[in-house]
């Protein structure tokens, strides 16, 4: 009967989790732990606490030392704390150059997750989420948490495409990668060709008759926001022999093209000359790749897609694709 009513008092005492939101940064020293194989360690920090302990095999438990962390659990889900549903998760925060830390917000490094609310420097490392109970957060103090509707979005969209990155057939992603190779390159250089690379805000694959299919004809959807490829006027068409003659002057030319056009069809025209000379590559490999048919490219403002169209061309992580090595 003692522990029922040990238990139920931390059980409510636990519910003042429910004040804290997804995004919110903590103060909490030695939250977030990794389980290791002292056999056979995989980092400085195993090795070091495997020596420590003189344990030669089975799991050890191995603190990443950090003093804070952020909440990755939804806010919705700190609501109501009870026996069962007393956990949530945290991840520790590193500081990290500003370039990268901007990156991180940005969505071009799908491990990290930037913090702008905290500071400029700070990231969410997403590789190492923890499970903990929520009476650890009891008296921890708040460092800062998302200010606006917008910022609670994008940080959980940076938790949740880390999560659910969907993995592509090996022969679509050997066709695509002198694309992904070409976008890496020119990823937040400040050139023509970098900034048109860096407003494209995703890319999706869609494959005909379906990615089941032993070779199917692939279309890389590139989507933009419509500041950047604007509507065109009921009855205007593209000019297909005007695309050709910027595709033939390459890529930097397009890119240009894209930043010194001033009407919608002209910016229409650049963007896919460039979008189709960036995944000109990836065409030229399909007769050496069983298992693709066929690439070809779309480029599409955010309203043009479609829902349903959506839910048949999965993403292709322009975010992932696009990441350096640091």
């Amino acid at each position: 009967m003692m522990q029922f009513e040990v238990l139920q008092a931390a059980l409510r005492r636990a519910g003042a989790a429910s004040r804290f939101i997804q995004g919110e940064v903590l103060e909490i020293a030695d939250a977030c732990v990794v389980l290791a194989d002292a056999s056979a360690p995989l980092s400085l920090e195993s090795l070091e606490v495997a020596r420590a302990s003189e344990v030669t095999s089975g799991l050890i438990v191995v603190p990443h030392a950090v003093d804070q962390v952020v909440l990755i659990t939804q806010t919705c889900d700190l609501q109501e704390t009870t026996a069962e549903e007393c956990f949530c998760l945290v991840t520790p925060v590193r500081l990290v150059e500003r370039r990268i830390a901007h990156e991180a917000w940005r969505g071009r490094r799908p491990a990290l997750a930037g913090l702008p609310w905290v500071d400029d420097q700070s990231v969410a490392d997403l590789a190492r989420i923890t499970t903990i109970e929520r009476s650890v957060l009891l008296g921890a103090p708040s460092l800062g948490r998302p200010r606006t509707p917008r910022e609670r979005l994008q940080f959980a969209e940076a938790v949740s495409r880390y999560l659910t990155r969907p993995a592509l057939p090996d022969a679509i992603n050997t066709v695509l990668s002198p694309l992904v190779r070409r976008i890496g390159e020119k990823h937040d250089r400040n050139s023509a060709e970098g900034r048109c690379a860096n407003r494209v805000s995703e890319m999706r694959v869609e494959a005909a008759p379906d990615l089941d299919h032993a070779e199917p004809a692939l279309n890389v959807l590139m989507i933009l926001e419509e500041k950047y490829l604007p509507k065109l006027a009921a009855g205007q068409q593209v000019d297909d022999d005007r695309i050709d003659e910027l595709r033939r002057n390459g890529p930097q030319a397009s890119a240009e093209a894209v930043e010194a056009a001033t009407q919608p069809i002209a910016v229409r025209e650049a963007w896919t000359a460039l979008a189709e000379c960036w995944v000109q590559p990836a065409a030229t490999l399909v007769p050496d790749v069983p298992g693709v048919g066929s690439v070809d490219v779309s480029v599409l403002n955010a309203e043009e897609l479609s829902y349903a169209r959506s839910l048949n061309a999965p993403i292709l992580d322009i975010r992932y694709l696009s990441t350096r090595t640091t």
